[in-house]
């Protein structure tokens, strides 16, 4: 199945805009944010590969949805579904 992945902020310079990601059917959120540590290959440390879905340092939302709305990283995903990252802002 396919997963689009949206990234904005910071993020946007390791994965892009925007991103599809094939993933075996029953995925899990848990599962995407595994292989988009892999391609990530460490660039920004804690990006995704510590993210427990309970950490400020990223929020995560599955076709518009919180994960805290939903089952956090055991969230099941469909083929179609749209999950977008957004780091903290920073600047000043």
């Amino acid at each position: 199945m396919k997963i689009k992945v949206r990234a904005f902020g910071d993020l946007m310079a390791l994965l892009g805009n925007e991103t599809v990601v094939e993933l075996k059917t029953n995925a899990k959120l848990k599962d995407l944010v595994s292989k988009l540590a892999e391609k990530t290959e460490g660039s920004r440390k804690g990006f995704l590969g510590q993210y427990d879905g309970v950490g400020a340092d990223l929020v995560m939302l599955v076709n518009g949805r919180n994960i805290y709305a939903l089952n956090k990283l055991e969230t099941s995903l469909r083929d179609g579904d749209i999950v977008a990252l957004l780091p903290p802002a920073g600047g000043g």
